[in-house]
């Protein structure tokens, strides 16, 4: 079963022991994630609803890509559309697989700086509301939600990652 994001793949591999077995993933391009922020340290977190969980979660924009598709013109079309933001700084923060034993996908993460606001260009099966926080505040809603996003997460740990080094926002 195919879509424009992945396909459902089945692989046959040998096993420790020799013998061959299936190995049965989600086979995906990647997605994009970015995480905004705005001269006075602020950031822009969104409200999403999840259908799969019945529920919403806050996280930074990210989106799926399809093959082929630039990261960063992926992050930056994804920022646009979801948040209503536009970004001339970008930072590349670190890559992470999100389902490393179920999908091919790997995660690309970037800082978005010096941002102009606009308006979302959500898609019809979106329902997404744009919230701007003091960085803090974002952390902690992310953070202390009982089902938190897990990209939004890794997002953070690759910019804690990026501070550690020296970097400032």
């Amino acid at each position: 079963m195919q879509n424009p994001w992945h396909g459902y793949a089945l692989d046959r591999y040998v096993l420790r022991d020799g013998s061959v077995g299936p190995y049965y993933y989600i086979d995906m391009p990647g997605s994009c994630a970015s995480i905004p922020v705005f001269a006075d340290g602020t950031t822009a977190l969104l409200r999403v609803w999840r259908y799969l969980l019945g529920a919403e979660l806050w996280e930074f924009p990210i989106g799926g890509m399809r093959a082929g598709e630039d990261p960063l013109a992926v992050a930056q079309k994804e920022l646009h559309e979801e948040a209503g933001l536009l970004a001339r700084d970008w930072t590349m923060l670190g890559r992470f697989a999100p389902y490393k034993g179920a999908s091919t996908e790997r995660c690309h993460v970037f800082l978005a700086r010096d941002l102009a606001e606009d308006h979302q260009q959500l898609e019809s099966s979106e329902r997404i509301s744009v919230h701007r926080l003091p960085f803090a505040a974002a952390r902690a809603a992310l953070v202390d939600q009982e089902l938190g996003d897990g990209q939004s997460l890794a997002a953070l740990a690759l910019l804690d990652r990026w501070l550690l080094r020296g970097n400032t926002l």
